[in-house]
């Protein structure tokens, strides 16, 4: 039933438009985790998480109303089916999965860690094949294979610059990329369900399961005596000099409320496993940007994966 709806609704759009969204969310996204990077290692990952999702919420209020004001959102308030599934896809994805995306961020550094995200686009579209009927053309695999394809040059010139990977880094961020793509998928489970329910207020929901979840998580490490686990939201607030506070809210901005309400807008309306097969293509923005801000000339390997990335996403434009 949701599931023919929703089909209706994406025949109506441009069929580039989900991936357009997808490609805006991964430059918000890619540019704004350098800066969560350099505050979660300066102060502390569950503070830096705790922030990005609460000015989003806050963000996101009064939005919403401006929508159901100028009637481009109905005020229809989702069934407790959809508002629990998005509850528990904030908790997983914007809650745990973040948690330990940004300690992975810390230890492999952003470009690395997002390189994982190579893998999320064939489990997603195997399941979303299985569970939502979505075939999985010829033509979209190939157009898959070649963003791979770019993140595994990338990867192979990371690794002869190290020459080694920390165990426990790759771990969080498997772990990570992992519980982010169950909430997506529970995500889309929602917005099948209930196909008159807004992406921006589906967003608002996922911040809300996730801001639940840091207070359990902090409330949970005060009981055992160890208070360098709590959020401490004001106290670290108030050490950051003017400027600091300016970028970590132009990082919340950019990369928890413009980014997923983008890839959520992408999420309900186009093709699962090729949605995150372009927004796998963060990890080389977050490397030009790396780049730039280090004075660094990209290299070769950087040159032939934006030509494995462009060979891809003209593929998916075309199928």
């Amino acid at each position: 039933m949701s599931l023919e709806n929703t089909s209706a609704l994406s025949a109506e759009l441009p069929a580039a438009l989900p991936y357009v969204l997808t490609l805006g969310a991964a430059l918000c996204f890619s540019s704004a985790s350098l800066i969560f990077a350099q505050f979660s290692r300066r102060l502390s990952v569950l503070w830096v998480n705790t922030v990005k999702a609460l000015v989003a919420a806050l963000l996101l209020v009064p939005t919403i109303a401006i929508l159901y004001a100028t009637g481009l959102a109905p005020a229809v308030a989702p069934d407790l089916t959809s508002l629990g599934l998005l509850a528990l896809s904030g908790a997983l994805g914007l809650g745990i999965g973040d948690l330990f995306l940004l300690d992975a961020y810390t230890r492999l550094g952003v470009s690395r860690t997002l390189i994982l995200y190579g893998f999320q686009p064939i489990g997603l579209g195997l399941v979303a094949a299985i569970f939502l009927g979505q075939a999985f053309p010829l033509g979209k695999l190939v157009a898959v294979i070649f963003l791979i394809a770019c993140l595994i040059i990338f990867s192979l010139e990371r690794y002869k610059e190290s020459g080694h990977w920390e165990i426990k880094g790759l771990l969080n961020a498997l772990i990570g990329v992992s519980l982010d793509s169950t909430g997506v998928f529970i995500s889309r489970l929602a917005f099948d369900h209930s196909p008159e329910l807004h992406p921006l207020e589906g967003h608002f929901i996922r911040c809300l399961g996730a801001l639940s979840c840091y207070v359990v998580i902090s409330c949970y490490y005060k009981s055992r005596g160890e208070p360098h686990r709590r959020i401490r939201l004001l106290e670290y607030w108030r050490s950051l000099e003017p400027t600091a506070r300016r970028w970590i809210l132009l990082g919340c901005f950019g990369g928890t409320y413009l980014s997923l309400c983008l890839y959520l807008t992408a999420v309900r309306i186009g093709h699962l496993g090729s949605i995150t097969a372009v927004g796998i293509t963060g990890p080389m923005f977050a490397a030009l940007l790396e780049a730039l801000i280090h004075k660094k000339r990209p290299s070769r390997y950087l040159a032939a994966a934006f030509v494995a990335f462009m060979i891809g996403f003209a593929v998916l434009l075309l199928n």
